[in-house]
Order: structure tokens, then C-alpha cells, then sequence
């Protein structure tokens, strides 16, 4: 039996950021697979109203992630907790102007569909450990 060397600190950030990154993508993909499959099987109204309602949480989720990850060096916990917050308000502030420009300018829009696809990317969230672990 071997044993293998704990990672480091760089190599665990490291490891950790592509997780999240790949989770973020996972998000998108599933957007745009289900988004398809909507498509095909009611309208391209239905399609683009649950397409934008996923965007309008990927994205805010993305700019999350790069905000607590986007450092390439090792910081102190009190640093990282502030990226965190500051990821988190700014995620709510895009979150909310993006909702305000869909409902705003897109029209027509199927509002059930938006919300499903916001519900849907929101809720994926949940599925993160298991994508994470890998």
C-alpha cells in the first residue's frame, strides 16, 4: 500500500477552482441541453424564456466563483471569507439588474418557463457535492 503526499495549498485551490469552474459549465450545458429539449417538444418561446432564466443564475454563479477563486496565490481565511460576501452581494446585484433587463426588454417571454429554468439552475446547486467530489 502507498501512500500518497498531501496536496499543497496552491494544488488544493488549484483543484478546487477547476471543480467549481466545471460545476458553473455543468450548469450552462444542462441549460442549454434542456432549453433543446423544450424546444423540440413545445415552442422556441418556451425554450428561450427557460434558456434565460438559467443564464440569469449561471452567470451571477459565475461571477461568484471567479470573485472566491479567481486568485492565483494562497490568502489569509479573513481575505477569503471577504471575497466570499463580496461575491455574494455582487452575484444578488447581477442576479437582479439581469432579471430586471429580461422581464424588461424581452418580449414576449413565458414567465413559468423563465422561472423554471432560474429554479432549475438555482436548485442544481444542490447537486454540487456530488459534482465537486469528482
Amino acid at each position: 500500500m502507498t501512500q500518497s503526499k498531501p496536496l499543497s495549498s496552491l494544488e488544493l485551490i488549484k483543484a478546487k477552482k477547476t471543480a467549481v469552474y466545471r460545476f458553473v459549465f455543468f450548469q450552462f450545458l444542462a441549460a442549454c441541453v434542456i432549453s433543446l429539449v423544450i424546444y423540440f417538444a413545445n415552442s422556441e418561446l418556451s425554450a428561450y424564456s427557460f434558456f434565460l432564466g438559467a443564464i440569469a443564475s449561471v452567470i451571477p454563479s459565475a461571477y461568484m466563483a471567479f470573485r472566491v477563486f479567481g486568485s492565483k496565490k494562497v490568502r489569509p481565511a479573513q481575505e477569503i471569507a471577504k471575497s466570499f460576501y463580496k461575491g455574494e452581494a455582487g452575484k444578488l446585484i447581477i442576479t437582479a439588474i439581469m432579471m430586471s433587463l429580461i422581464f424588461s426588454l424581452v418580449k414576449p417571454l413565458a414567465a413559468g418557463y423563465f422561472f423554471a429554468g432560474f429554479g432549475m439552475t438555482v436548485l442544481s446547486h444542490w447537486l454540487s457535492p456530488f459534482v465537486l467530489k469528482h
